[in-house]
Formats: structure tokens, C-alpha cells, sequence
């Protein structure tokens, strides 16, 4: 029994310091998000700029990207790869920054925290004024956020079936692809 115990100890204070790290992550990320997005006095230049640095901060924007890119990713060259995160940075800047002059005066709640196939899930709602919570989950490994789904949907499989769906377009045509995508 005292084996037990202590193998039960050891396995919580194993697993603990992650899920206290995932939590603290988001809840930082999300507190900062909202306190410096949602000023709609601020210039969507400053918010861009404000977004970008929390994105780079807190997401493993390069592991997003090639998973977003699918297996073209390993067809292009560093080169294409390097240009590809500048461009998806971009895009997913322009994307969502803009949303959060949307979310003033949004409750942040963390609800629980689990472990699942080697990466922390972390359970939130956000509720904006008078309105319904809607359920975020976000996949954390390695102290970056790996995905987000939001009332279930994916972001990252939904960028990659729009990401693949122009690459299809292009017939695999990386070079076509990465124009397309600059002359947006």
C-alpha cells in the first residue's frame, strides 16, 4: 500500500509542474491578450503588433505552420519553408487581430486541465457581454500552443484543408503557391 502511495505522489508531482505550466501559459497569454487587443482606442497597426508578439511568445508557430502546409511541407526547400512561416504569420495577423476589438469586456476562464497523447489540454470559455460562452480548448506540449479549437472546430485543421486546397490548385507547386499566397 505505502508503494502505492508513493508511486501515486511521485506520479503526481511527475505531472503537476506541466499542467501548472500549460495553465499559467494560458492564462497568461489570455489575460495579456485581452487587456492589450481589445482597446479599440489603439491603432490596428499597434494591436497587430501587440498580437504578432503574443503569437510568436506563446504558439510554436513553426510546428503550426508545416502542419498547416501537410506534406508539401517536407517538398519545399528551408528556403520556402522560412518563407512560408513569414507569410502564414501574416495571414493569421491579419486574420484574427482585427477580431479582438470584438472581445471587450470578455470573461477568461480556465476550466480544467488534462493530459492526452503527450500534450496538455486546456479547457476554457470565453463569454462576451451578454452574450453565450463559447468553449476553447487549447493543445499545449513543450510550453507552446500547438492548436486551438474552438467550440470543437480546429484551427489548425481547418488552415490545413484551406492551405492544401490551394496547393491542390496549384498542382503542388510550391513556388506558385508561396506567390499566390504573397499576392494576397
Amino acid at each position: 500500500m505505502k508503494k502505492i502511495i508513493q508511486l501515486a505522489l511521485a506520479f503526481i508531482l511527475y505531472i503537476t509542474p506541466g499542467l501548472c505550466d500549460s495553465k499559467s501559459l494560458i492564462e497568461d497569454l489570455g489575460n495579456r491578450a485581452i487587456k492589450t487587443l481589445t482597446n479599440s482606442s489603439d491603432s490596428n497597426d499597434t494591436i497587430e503588433e501587440n498580437f504578432l508578439k503574443l503569437f510568436d511568445e506563446g504558439f510554436d508557430v513553426r510546428n503550426i505552420a508545416s502542419f498547416v502546409m501537410g506534406r508539401y511541407w517536407k517538398q519545399a526547400s528551408p528556403a520556402e519553408q522560412d518563407r512560408f512561416v513569414k507569410i502564414f504569420k501574416n495571414r493569421v495577423k491579419k486574420a484574427y487581430a482585427s477580431r479582438f476589438k470584438e472581445y471587450k469586456g470578455v470573461k477568461f476562464h480556465i476550466v480544467k486541465v488534462v493530459v492526452r497523447h503527450g500534450s496538455d489540454y486546456v479547457d476554457s470559455t470565453i463569454q462576451k457581454p451578454n452574450g453565450p460562452k463559447t468553449d476553447v480548448e487549447w493543445r499545449v506540449k513543450n510550453g507552446k500552443i500547438q492548436d486551438v479549437k474552438v467550440e470543437g472546430v480546429s484551427m489548425g485543421v481547418t488552415m490545413r484543408d484551406d492551405y492544401n486546397s490551394l496547393l491542390g490548385q496549384k498542382n503542388g507547386n510550391i513556388e506558385a503557391f508561396l506567390k499566390e499566397l504573397e499576392g494576397r
